[in-house]
């Protein structure tokens, strides 16, 4: 079946490349009791849509349509209205598709044990599962740099087995297309680490890299960037940016904006952003200013606008960016 170009949905709630379990930060109760009123309590797998889109591919490759109207029958009668557990009977699974089933098992569970028993089953099936090597990543690496040295290897093994036609072909859907979505999951996860681990200049290349492939940035890669990109006083990189995602109503970039324009020397366009930002999302002031602390845990899974979780995810981004500007937290704090 050809491979088209699909629309891309931005979403308000944002699933994150995971940083290893043993280099969270340690345990405190006081502060997971302010979060239980932050987050929702109960998350749907972020992976549904896609295995039921891979689902569908799969069973649409077992059939030769003569025309797209037959195949869009097909669809109405076959798929409409069915499980994903229910169009994945009707298909014949291959050990890569098996594999990643196990895959999005481990990465759904919240058990670590659980995790990595799926995740050896699932390479066992597909030596090449990105997924599955990413967990093992996850929850085996000792280090920072211990991360980053195997994701680099988990990438490069990848890119070989696409090949360089595939990336010619592809580039600019590589979230659309399903097969690679993982492969885009561990840059995320590699430009993650390199923040961590405060290598900013090699993680603007790769967040840069993945805006190449993704130009609509399902991942919001673009947060983290324009944050880096302040962080580094790299201006003209953060305009160019907010320049190639007009309109962003989300507090990341509207408040990344306000930065851009005070360190620009434009205090008049700052302060009107400002107004705009706090709008949209007051809760970002106390964490840009250091009042009030980020969660415990690196990253969320969602965010919902205009609130609380959205305000510390806006901090994460773009909060190191601001705290190495103190005369710029001066200014933003004489606001009020």
């Amino acid at each position: 079946m050809s491979k088209k170009k699909q629309k891309a949905k931005k979403s308000k709630k944002k699933k994150y490349a995971k940083i290893p379990s043993s280099l969270k930060s340690p345990d405190n109760s006081k502060q997971k009791e302010k979060e239980k009123n932050i987050f929702p309590k109960t998350l749907p797998s972020p992976y549904q849509s896609e295995r039921m889109h891979r689902a569908i591919g799969r069973l649409m490759d077992q059939h030769d349509f003569k025309s797209s109207k037959e195949a869009e029958q097909f669809v109405q009668n076959q798929i409409m209205g069915k499980s994903v557990e229910e169009v994945q009977a009707l298909t014949d699974f291959e050990p890569s598709e098996e594999a990643q089933e196990l895959a999005y098992k481990a990465m759904d569970t919240e058990n670590p044990d659980e995790a990595l028993e799926l995740a050896d089953r699932a390479l066992q099936l597909d030596p090449d599962c990105i997924d599955a090597l990413m967990i093992k990543v996850e929850f085996t690496a000792r280090s920072i740099p211990d991360v980053i040295d195997s994701l680099k290897k988990i990438i490069a093994r990848a890119e070989q087995k696409l090949g360089r036609q595939y990336f010619e072909e592809n580039k600019g859907h590589f979230w659309g297309l399903v097969e690679t979505r993982p492969y885009m999951r561990a840059q995320e996860f590699l430009t993650t680490s390199l923040k961590v681990a405060g290598q900013l200049k090699e993680a603007i290349k790769q967040a840069e890299q993945m805006l190449e492939l993704n130009p609509n940035d399902n991942q919001g890669i673009r947060d983290s960037l324009l944050g880096m990109y302040l962080e580094t006083g790299n201006l003209k990189g953060a305009r160019k940016l907010i320049k190639k995602y007009p309109n962003q109503i989300m507090a990341t970039f509207l408040w990344g904006q306000v930065l851009e324009r005070y360190l620009s020397g434009k205090l008049g366009q700052a302060a009107g952003l400002y107004r705009e930002a706090n709008s949209k999302n007051p809760h970002v002031f106390d964490y840009l200013i250091g009042r009030k602390k980020y969660p415990l845990k690196y990253k969320q899974s969602y965010y919902t606008p205009g609130e609380e979780s959205e305000a510390i995810q806006c901090a994460e981004e773009i909060g190191p960016a601001w705290q190495k500007h103190p005369e710029a937290i001066k200014w933003l704090m004489s606001l009020r």
